[in-house]
């Protein structure tokens, strides 16, 4: 990293051997950009339409079979969110946290500015709309055209760091304060939550926010990691009960992610899998 610079590093690698245990690098690529995040980077890379997508400052395709750059696209600038992935009128098209729309083919812009994330990333909703949830909750979906048009909107109340979840036709967000909300997705105009500042964590000494992570589903349930170790399960559904909680020793500001039956889940330094 040199005067504000950092050469970022995109790396593919390949399992090799007879039982595919050696992990071998495939190819590295370099991208020398100025920061637009102060706290790091934390969008994830994305494969859509045969492309290698990635968010580091500019927005870049990459071939992933040889990480030869395609195109750059350097006015869809990031910030922490991942964009998301649509299709519209049988164009692949990428929509930025910052609401940039590109056509994932050549990376031409097609719209900007649609809607906006500070932190969360923005979620497709299906037929060509997109969700933009942070404390300003809006639901966005492009005609043929790419112009937008709002299908409804909500607030909440606190800072959001995670990104929204879409399960059985309702929209589920938590708050930086471990605070669960709820929406219809399939509802019009400005909505009323269903589920209103549901408290899910005990706040005790904690100081700053509770809960970094996104909201997480496997099978009828959604699982979301607290910093402090405490992990609650709650049903899918619009009543959205609480199952139980779960404490791990050190907690993570990350999500729990699900392979099969086993779940991955940082807490302090160590990475646990978690199985039946």
């Amino acid at each position: 990293a040199t005067a504000g610079k950092t050469i970022f590093t995109v790396c593919a690698y390949g399992f090799d051997g007879a039982r595919g245990l050696d992990v071998k690098k495939k190819w590295a690529a370099g991208i020398d950009e100025d920061h637009t995040t102060g706290y790091g980077r934390s969008a994830s890379p994305l494969l859509v339409a045969g492309k290698l997508i990635v968010h580091m400052s500019s927005l870049y395709a990459f071939d992933p079979a040889t990480g030869k750059r395609l195109w750059t696209n350097s006015d869809a600038k990031s910030s922490y969110g991942t964009p998301a992935a649509i299709r519209v009128a049988g164009v692949d098209l990428i929509v930025t946290p910052l609401g940039d729309v590109v056509q994932v083919s050549d990376g031409a812009p097609v719209n900007a500015g649609i809607g906006r994330t500070g932190h969360s990333s923005p979620v497709a909703c299906g037929d060509g709309a997109v969700c933009f949830g942070d404390a300003a909750l809006s639901v966005m979906q492009l005609d043929p055209s790419f112009k937008e048009k709002e299908i409804w909107s909500g607030e909440l109340s606190g800072e959001v760091f995670g990104s929204p979840l879409i399960s059985g036709g309702i929209l589920f967000t938590i708050t930086a304060d471990g605070a669960l909300f709820s929406f219809d997705a399939r509802g019009k105009g400005v909505q009323k939550p269903i589920i209103d500042e549901r408290a899910l964590f005990e706040r005790g000494d904690a100081v700053g926010p509770i809960a970094f992570g996104s909201l997480t589903q496997a099978g009828g349930y959604l699982f979301i990691a607290s910093n402090s170790g405490d992990t609650a399960v709650i049903e899918a559904s619009a009543a959205a009960r609480l199952i139980r909680h779960n404490q791990l020793p050190a907690g993570t500001g990350s999500s729990p992610i699900f392979s099969g039956s086993d779940m991955f889940l940082r807490d302090g330094e160590r990475l646990l899998c978690i199985g039946k």
